[in-house]
């Protein structure tokens, strides 16, 4: 099952936790009872942070060393590709035993359909890992649980307006996909049975859907991180007493992406490169301690 096949079996609270959890760099832990289904639901999240360069634990490392050399060189230098890593099903085990913070992991495990072998496994990851989005992937069933944080404390609403984006735009192309192929069609002359095959466009939905997403995160992106050159700038101004701070609005229209509010560039930018630069920004608010807290990721 795909990425957006599991969407829509989802409350849309739980399409944006998911969003937010693998934009913020929280730990994402897929569990269920089909190795291969978990393993490619894995690469379908990767893919969608493309703009983040992926390791594959077991394939590209296996010593806390090597962990220790890559994570060392992204926090050196700030232009580098920032990394993720994915943990497939079968080195999951391995993982959790020899390593003890996750930041940015996508982790797959294969367990048993039980209630109590569930439960005995989320007790156990919760002593590894304090904060994390948990996804339960089984036959008949699929479940999220962000575990760590109260996600009623979290403002989702930019995650929230992204779906909606991508619901309105799919529905748009296909709108004008089925219109173009309605005007060369002369319904007396087509079995209705073809036509219904001419205009079944599931598969390009799926597709278009995927698309306008990673262009999304990529703008989000792209926008936040004209902030983040800006904001660093600012920031070596401030360290050599030339106090100054910037408008929320000046910002937004510099860097020329508003479809996030500056709260949640500012957020993103702590989590990405681990600066908080809120305090530049004139009337600005603390970012939430939720999301300052990297220890709580572990």
């Amino acid at each position: 099952m795909t990425f957006f096949e599991l969407l829509e079996k989802l409350k849309t609270t739980d399409t944006t936790l998911i969003l937010y959890t693998l934009l913020n760099r929280i730990p994402i832990i897929v569990y269920g009872n089909n190795a291969e289904k978990i393993d490619d639901f894995l690469i379908d999240l990767s893919d969608l942070i493309h703009f983040r360069r992926e390791f594959i634990f077991y394939t590209d490392f296996i010593s806390i060393t090597e962990y220790h050399d890559l994570v060392m060189n992204e926090n050196i230098d700030y232009n580098t590709q920032k990394l993720y890593i994915r943990c497939p099903t079968n080195v999951a085990l391995k993982a959790l035993n020899l390593f003890e913070h996750f930041n940015s992991w996508l982790i797959g495990i294969e367990i048993l359909e039980q209630k109590d072998k569930i439960r005995q496994f989320i007790n156990s990851i919760k002593k590894k890992i304090n904060c994390f989005l948990g996804i339960a992937f089984f036959s008949n069933s699929f479940s999220i649980e962000l575990v760590g944080i109260n996600w009623k404390l979290l403002d989702l609403q930019f995650e929230h307006v992204i779906f909606q984006k991508i619901s309105q735009d799919t529905e748009k192309a296909i709108i004008k996909m089925k219109r173009v192929l309605l005007g060369k069609i002369k319904s007396e002359e087509i079995d209705e049975d073809l036509i219904d095959v001419l205009l079944d466009f599931n598969r390009e939905k799926e597709e278009l859907k995927k698309n306008i997403l990673k262009k999304e995160i990529q703008n989000f992106y792209s926008g936040s991180k004209r902030a983040f050159s800006i904001l660093s700038r600012l920031n070596l101004l401030n360290n050599i007493e030339m106090k100054t701070q910037i408008g929320s609005k000046t910002l937004l229209e510099t860097i020329d992406y508003e479809d996030a509010p500056i709260e949640r560039i500012i957020s993103f930018i702590n989590k990405e490169w681990g600066e908080d630069f809120s305090i530049l920004i004139e009337n600005g608010k603390k970012v939430n301690a939720l999301d300052s807290m990297q220890s709580l990721w572990g």
